[in-house]
């Protein structure tokens, strides 16, 4: 976790300097490299550099499947709040769209941060800068509406709400 950190903290700093955008933003009681922080921004790059997963999906908005490519949220999460239970997290998007999502139900699907599309990075105007996929054809419980709402494209921010374990 801390060679992570590492990483993200010089990829961090190498984007401000290369004047990439911040596509993602995330909120909460963050503990990072034993520093208090009440938020971090993530580039493009920073995120291409985390761990990644690939999802094969067929999802009610395609007729056809789709490979989705982005690092698990879960993983992230827990880098940036690894003394906390995480209780809420608020999923944001560029188009006005939030949605509150308990963790704790949704935490075991390994939901991704999905940047690219069949391998192609996704537009805003494709659903980017992220979309939250989650393995919605091969379990059924996540083909429930509750589950296709947490499914947010053009994510930006989410905030996290936490309490001590």
């Amino acid at each position: 976790m801390k060679r992570i950190s590492v990483i993200i903290l010089c990829l961090m700093s190498w984007a401000a300097r290369a004047g990439e955008p911040v596509i993602l933003t995330i909120t909460g009681n963050i503990e990072k490299d034993g520093h208090h922080y009440e938020q971090v921004e993530y580039t493009l790059s920073q995120l291409q550099a985390l761990p990644q997963k690939e999802m094969l999906i067929l999802h009610p908005w395609s007729r056809q499947f789709h490979t989705y490519k982005g690092p698990d949220l879960s993983v992230l999460l827990q880098t940036l709040f690894a003394g906390e239970r995480i209780k809420t997290i608020y999923l944001q998007a560029l188009n006005g769209f939030s949605v509150a999502a308990n963790w704790q139900e949704l935490s075991p699907y390994h939901p991704i941060l999905a940047w690219s599309e069949d391998e192609k990075v996704m537009s805003r105007r494709g659903k980017g800068p992220l979309w939250l996929m989650l393995p919605y054809d091969t379990l059924p419980e996540v083909q429930q509406a509750e589950f296709l709402h947490y499914m947010t494209w053009q994510l930006n921010h989410i905030t996290v709400r936490t309490e001590p374990q």
